[in-house]
């Protein structure tokens, strides 16, 4: 069974006349007499009861109708969809994100994409940078939103995403609490409180030898692996910390934010991706993002 053997059957049944048939499909009438017989004859069924003055559909017509209607009608759907999805408007649109991301640019970049091509079907999972790139090379992601040290991607690509300075959070009423900026010098005696080790073991390694390289062995009183807890207990008088700027947003009255002054990581975020792999939303996502980049 043919798609044309059904476009030319519907074409004959919903007309009831070959010659306004013909002229419909844009060919002549012998061939399209000719095709129907040839497709009666490949269904071992009669369409069509004719005579020189009518045509009508028999029984076998009419159901055959009805579901070719919605075979054409599925088909058409299915070319639309493929031509929505080769042009970034349509199909599907896999994104991973670990967790700090939600404090960059990326909420907006999502909230803009969604408005722009509601046609896509934008899937979003939190994962850790790990998860996210062995992600990426079993194909469940189309994009990953991560922070990389020393990470292997080989066979991908990456592009910055978003980059930001840390900051100190002090409690109300602290000794630097008048000051403009504080050095990692200063640091020294303070109690802190600092994300563990696991959570994030190179950038963990790579505050602690910034903290060498001054002089001074942070005195880490607790613990804490998010960044609003970091907040809640530095408000609490429990010790100072160190956070993203981006978090000045976020912050209760009772804590004070200070630029942090020294040769400190910045915090960088990456979009990783299989450049091998053409994906037109993921392209129509870079764009939108990198726009609000560039005119937040």
């Amino acid at each position: 069974m043919e798609t044309r053997h059904l476009k030319y059957f519907v074409a004959v049944a919903e007309e009831l006349h070959f010659g306004r048939a013909a002229k419909r499909l844009h060919i002549s009438q012998p061939p399209l007499s000719q095709q129907i017989m040839k497709f009666e004859d490949e269904l071992g069924v009669v369409l069509f009861l004719r005579d020189k003055r009518s045509v009508a559909l028999t029984p076998a017509g009419k159901v055959l109708l009805h579901d070719a209607r919605r075979i054409l009608r599925e088909m058409e759907r299915v070319k639309d969809n493929l031509k929505a999805t080769v042009a970034g408007t349509g199909g599907s649109f896999e994104l991973g994100y670990i967790a700090p991301a939600l404090d960059t640019p990326l909420v907006e970049a999502i909230k803009q994409f969604k408005l722009r091509y509601p046609g896509v079907r934008l899937g979003l999972t939190e994962m850790s940078t790990d998860r996210q790139l062995e992600a990426l090379q079993r194909g469940e992601l189309d994009a990953a939103v991560v922070r990389l040290f020393g990470h292997d991607i080989r066979g991908l690509c990456s592009k910055e995403f978003h980059r930001e300075s840390y900051a100190l959070i002090l409690p109300a009423g602290h000794r630097l609490a008048e000051s403009k900026s504080v050095t990692v010098a200063e640091l020294a005696g303070e109690e802190m409180i600092f994300f563990p080790r696991k959570a994030q073991p190179q950038l963990y390694d790579t505050w602690m030898r910034l903290f060498n390289r001054y002089g001074l062995t942070p005195q880490i009183v607790q613990e804490a692996t998010t960044k609003a807890a970091s907040l809640a207990l530095v408000a609490a008088g429990i010790g100072i910390s160190i956070v993203p700027e981006s978090l000045v947003r976020r912050a209760p009255r009772e804590v004070l934010f200070k630029k942090l002054r020294g040769d400190i990581p910045s915090l960088e975020f990456h979009c990783v991706y299989n450049g091998s792999l053409s994906h037109a939303a993921r392209d129509n996502f870079f764009q939108v993002a990198e726009a609000l980049l560039l005119n937040p």
